[in-house]
């Protein structure tokens, strides 16, 4: 299982990636909503982890558990890469990408200013700002961490139960 989830976790994480190039290169900035384009990316991805892992190691049947656990295997590895390469990039060739996620998404709160206060209360939407002020690269690959595996966890329960496949016993003649 390990095997198979490094490989497509690898996968996972360099496609991520790759969608982020191609928003930064198109001038998107790729920490912002637009990287929702690359959100089939993970069901691909774990589904063909575990149907490989099913049909090459387990002989065409996986039980519900070794589905799971090879699909949130595949998404931690891959989520692990994805902030890890997003980290390095905001780090080494434009940091930019930083700060303008972090303005972006301060002029969106301060557009619903009026609604969030009604929502939350002015203290809270205080903190909130000072949270966006706050926000670098280290908590920014760590997000990204988290939303992957997260999402990853929630996709490998349903890919799981899409691929399961036991052994079926026929009583003997």
């Amino acid at each position: 299982m390990t095997r198979y989830a490094i490989h497509y976790g690898g996968i996972l994480g360099a496609s991520a990636f790759a969608v982020f190039l191609i928003l930064y290169l198109s001038g998107v900035n790729p920490l912002g909503n637009a990287s929702w384009v690359g959100a089939w990316i993970p069901i691909v991805v774990i589904a063909r982890s575990v149907k490989m892992y099913r049909e090459h190691e387990c002989e065409g049947f996986i039980t519900y558990g070794n589905a799971f656990r090879t699909g949130v295997t595949t998404a931690i590895m891959g989520g692990i890469l994805s902030a890890l390469l997003i980290f390095i990039f905001c780090t080494v060739i434009d940091s930019s990408v930083v700060d303008r996620f972090r303005d972006d998404s301060l002029a969106q709160l301060e557009l619903m200013e009026t609604q969030f206060k009604g929502l939350l209360n002015e203290a809270t939407y205080d903190k909130l700002v000072e949270d966006y002020q706050s926000l670098d690269i280290k908590t920014i690959a760590l997000s990204e961490f988290m939303s992957k595996s997260f999402s990853g966890f929630i996709l490998s329960l349903i890919i799981a139960a899409v691929y399961k496949k036991n052994h079926t016993h026929y009583p003997s003649e």
